[in-house]
């Protein structure tokens, strides 16, 4: 890559009461401490597994590289630390009502967009009031906000028509990264050259792209945490090979890479060298390898098929050979990272065993019986990257191992985005969703009904007003009065099964190992990434 410096660079975060006081732990600080006096200047290069990013606005696509940028230029009224414990970015604080219903967030003053105009409180709710409908993660909230305004500059209050209790997880800012109105107002957003060129709050601003190779942002110099970022430009190489992610990092050609899943294990081999580690991501948001098929074709419609070919795949194996034992079986549409709200009573382990005769017996049921050695013909969609297109080989093996003729179609993303969200043009489809924090967020857009397009949002034609009343009544409870809906909607998806759900990914991130600071660097959890905001490189290595 012509982009690449063939030479570490190094980052850290430096301890202030500030941090301590958002819950950084004494043993980063002390960490911190050893590696002195941060310096200016550096460089750091994070490689990324894509060449064409159709947006890098977060507000509309959850693609996973399009999220590692965000971290870099954008930023939100909170976050999460290693600990999942809620910190405050532009919000200082909130309060809620009793009634569950209204939300006040006090907003920092003074704080600057990266092209110097003002951030006020008119900004959060332009950006909810706009951006809303295009944001997969928001469908849940959208139609319950009752009214979202804002008092003063530094106040935003949002008002429900009833409680959701998932609310502030839905303001995070990776869920909700915020938007200028004063670039986007009164413009197509959808198609607004800030899409590509975003301004923002974070603590890098966009400087160029150079197509198919890189992205560069250079520091922020109205970013609102005082003297910060140390770095001069965080560049994101554009490698779309796994391999040569791997291999950049081992030469030193980039500092930090997320491994794909069936890659960890080589990656943890190459690390023994000591130039670089790979840290395990331990409060993750669940990565579910799921499969949706569309509810509107034959022989799909018909649920005897779907539990049919859900006993036709050994997910174990799946998880062993895809994801090289790093993975887990699902249990049930409930993740089991939301300890509060999962249960136990459904587990497809036992309810939808690996099975191949029985999955034949079903087909015979449903009125598929082998004939010249098939039962039907149906295409799976998937997007032509790892490890979305190892999943699906290996289920289109094992449903061909009981009859079924499956076309694998691998797409670029934005063709199967639009085959299988803007169409619906498809039969089956494989991809990976995030949970986030809370089912509202992540789990909810796979059975909500949804006649919209927005992506990564329920494109099976599912609509079943028994299941979306359960996942309303849910997400409304009082914490602690949760379980007991969340055990009904885990019954219904079981039964119903417009998804599949195969898979529960743990998450790793390698980073060389010169680099200072990597405790209070990594101080996060479930969706976020670094920001680069603490990162420092000694002068001797820039």
């Amino acid at each position: 890559m012509k982009f690449y410096r063939n030479r570490p660079f190094a980052f850290a975060m430096r301890p202030t009461a500030a941090l301590l006081a958002a819950g950084i732990s004494a043993f980063a600080f002390a960490a911190s401490a050893q590696e002195g006096t941060p310096e200016m200047g550096g460089t750091v290069i994070a490689a990324l597994n894509s060449t064409t990013i159709p947006t890098l606005n977060t507000q509309l696509t959850s693609s996973v590289p399009a999220l590692f940028a965000a971290d870099v230029w954008a930023d939100g009224l909170m976050t999460y630390d290693r600990e999942g414990k809620r910190l405050p970015r532009l919000a200082t604080e909130w309060q809620t009502s009793e009634d569950g219903k209204t939300y006040t967030f006090k907003l920092r003053d003074g704080v600057k967009w990266s092209d110097g105009e003002p951030f006020t409180a008119d900004d959060v709710v332009f950006t909810l009031n706009t951006f809303g409908k295009f944001n997969t993660y928001l469908t849940k909230l959208m139609p319950l906000i009752e009214e979202a305004s804002a008092p003063d500059a530094t106040t935003f209050v949002l008002k429900l028509k009833q409680p959701l209790t998932a609310t502030l997880d839905l303001f995070d800012k990776e869920v909700f990264p915020l938007m200028a109105k004063h670039i986007y107002d009164g413009q197509d957003v959808a198609t607004h050259p800030a899409n590509l060129a975003p301004v923002g709050l974070g603590p890098f601003k966009f400087e160029s792209w150079q197509s198919g190779q890189s992205i560069t942002f250079v520091r922020n110099e109205h970013y609102w945490e005082e003297g910060k970022p140390y770095l001069d430009s965080v560049i994101f190489a554009l490698i779309p090979n796994p391999q040569q992610r791997l291999n950049a990092l081992s030469n030193g050609e980039v500092n930090w890479f997320r491994p794909e899943a069936a890659q960890v294990r080589a990656t943890q081999e190459a690390a023994k060298a000591g130039t670089f580690k790979v840290v395990r991501i331990v409060n993750n948001a669940p990565e579910t390898a799921v499969i949706d098929f569309n509810l509107t074709r034959e022989p799909l419609k018909n649920v005897q098929v779907r539990q049919a070919l859900f006993h036709a795949i050994d997910r174990q194996r799946i998880a062993q050979d895809v994801y090289q034992g790093l993975a887990a079986t699902v249990k049930n549409a409930i993740p089991v990272q939301f300890k509060d709200l999962h249960g136990t009573t459904i587990d497809y382990d036992q309810l939808y065993a690996y099975d191949p005769e029985k999955a034949g017996a079903l087909l015979d049921e449903a009125g598929y019986p082998l004939k010249d050695g098939k039962r039907f013909s149906l295409e799976l969609s998937v997007i032509s990257v790892p490890p979305y297109q190892t999943v699906a080989q290996v289920v289109q093996s094992q449903w061909s191992a009981i009859g079924i003729d499956v076309k694998l179609n691998a797409l670029d993303q934005q063709l199967w985005v639009n085959k299988v969200y803007t169409e619906r043009d498809f039969d089956a489809s494989v991809i990976s969703l995030t949970g986030r924090t809370n089912p509202v967020l992540g789990v909810d857009r796979s059975f909500v009904c949804n006649e919209g397009s927005v992506p990564f949002a329920n494109p099976t034609g599912y609509c079943n007003p028994e299941f979306d009343a359960v996942a309303l009544a849910a997400a409304s409870a009082l914490q602690g009065r949760q379980r007991e809906h969340y055990d009904k909607y885990a019954q219904i998806v079981a039964r119903d099964l417009n998804q599949l759900q195969l898979t529960n990914t743990e998450v790793y991130e390698a980073v060389s190992t010169n680099l200072k600071g990597l405790d209070a660097q990594f101080n996060f959890s479930f969706n976020t990434h670094p920001n680069w905001a603490e990162a420092w490189l000694p002068a001797d290595e820039q």
